[in-house]
């Protein structure tokens, strides 16, 4: 068969969370020279291929198009930390993801080489597609533009603001904004000041009860004004990277009824806890940029409903396990594994959006931002995620791929897991 090979999936359950509706269908899909096309979607497919073709039962399996994340940290290159690159995509295939936005915090993928070789290393690791989003200046040292164009040839896939140790000049935004335009890349602008930047606790009661001066919330707004003030008078396509507050919901809202470019996201953490999780939990709550108020939590559920907040990310950021000991130096949360039941959770079963709402704001809406059609119909790669709805999972050490245990989840109960995936035709063994 020429090194083809066909695959039929029979009694799949299929969600389409754009036409909010579910199929039970067949899906028969060739995979060929590294590559997988979906060849028909279907009730009683029977192919006339023969020789090569494998037929699987899935016996009523629910299933969505896998899921594309737009903020995610690469792992330390630090023997200190122990999320490797092989971890840090196996957890993203568990958590449902065919493809990750991996930005610089970390590894700085700032030069085509390491664009190169960052590629090569992912290649190797797993079957999850790692998109690089470069450093939007060398070094991040805010002063000289990274070569975007030279990059892009090497596999670079966006341009992003969010990761500059220091912050970058107006001239330099406009100019990096200008030439994602000209490169077709999208651009990510930075999602908190810098200066106002604290050390993952909001400003506010429970700073006050630990003793600490806490984030100003307007770390996120100034960095937001100037997310729009690109946007609109270049009117180029900018996308805020991580919602947290209610007036930043506000803002972005009308910002769009206005015609403003501007698109955006929030993680699951900020749609499932307040501030005063950092009580409860500890330093696994203490997340950048910090978990916020009740009114801001429900302002987060609110932009997702209205379509003001364009999609949910993961924002993992894997730390070291002795890093939930005594305060982090480096905030965050790993945030693969728990993104679907967490919106199961805190999302669906409360009443507060539709399953179908949910898989689209995971799958199609992310994935259309990078302009790729993640759809599951004839001619696209097969792509595929099994869920369960019903299916609960306590988090910790044993039920985890990852190896950063750092999150808010860490020790709760979720209902809701992704229990299998294609990607690119391929079964991801979990």
């Amino acid at each position: 068969m020429n090194g083809e090979h066909y695959t039929l999936l029979k009694n799949v359950r299929l969600i389409d969370p754009e036409e909010k509706r579910t199929d039970g269908v067949d899906i028969y899909y060739c995979k060929k020279g590294g590559q997988s096309t979906v060849l028909q979607v279907g009730k009683g497919l029977k192919p006339t291929e023969k020789e090569g073709l494998s037929v699987i039962n899935t016996h009523g399996a629910i299933a969505c198009p896998a899921f594309t994340d737009l903020r995610c940290a690469l792992p330390y290159q630090d023997s200190a930390v122990e999320e490797t690159l092989y971890t840090f995509l196996l957890s993203a295939s568990v958590g449902g993801y065919a493809r990750v936005l991996a930005s610089p915090f970390r590894y700085l993928p700032d030069s085509p080489a390491r664009c190169e070789s960052l590629l090569k290393n992912a290649d190797k690791a797993g079957d999850c597609r790692l998109l690089p989003a470069v450093a939007l200046t060398k070094g991040c040292e805010g002063s000289v533009l990274a070569p975007f164009e030279a990059m892009r040839e090497k596999g670079a896939f966006a341009i992003t603001a969010d990761c500059e140790r220091q912050e970058p000049s107006g001239k330099l935004l406009l100019a990096a904004l200008e030439e994602s335009e000209r490169l077709k890349m999208p651009f990510i602008a930075p999602c908190r000041e810098k200066s106002l930047q604290g050390n993952g606790v909001n400003k506010g009661a429970v700073a006050q009860k630990l003793r600490e001066e806490g984030e100003d919330p307007a770390s996120e707004l100034l960095a937001l004004s100037k997310a729009l003030m690109l946007a609109h008078t270049r009117n180029i396509p900018v996308h805020f990277p991580l919602v947290t507050l209610k007036e930043s919901v506000r803002l972005i809202g009308e910002a769009k009824r206005a015609g403003v470019p501007i698109t955006c996201a929030t993680a699951p953490p900020y749609f499932s806890f307040t501030e005063s999780e950092l009580i409860f939990t500890g330093e696994n709550a203490r997340l950048s940029p910090p978990l916020r108020r009740e009114a801001d939590r429900m302002a987060v559920i609110e932009g997702l409903q209205s379509g003001v907040i364009d999609c949910i990310c993961s924002d993992h950021t894997p730390l070291p396990s002795s890093g939930t000991k005594g305060k982090k130096q480096i905030t965050g949360a790993s945030g693969f594994e728990t993104v679907f039941a967490a919106g199961m959770t805190h999302l669906v079963i409360p009443g507060h959006l539709s399953l179908y709402r949910l898989l689209y704001l995971l799958s199609l809406a992310p994935a259309d931002l990078l302009g790729i059609d993640c759809r599951i119909k004839p001619g696209n790669p097969m792509d595929l995620a099994f869920i369960n709805t019903e299916s609960e999972m306590f988090y910790n050490r044993h039920s985890m791929r990852t190896r950063g245990l750092n999150t808010p989840f860490y020790g709760k109960a979720l209902r809701g897991r992704v229990t299998g995936l294609y990607i690119n035709g391929v079964r991801q063994q979990s």
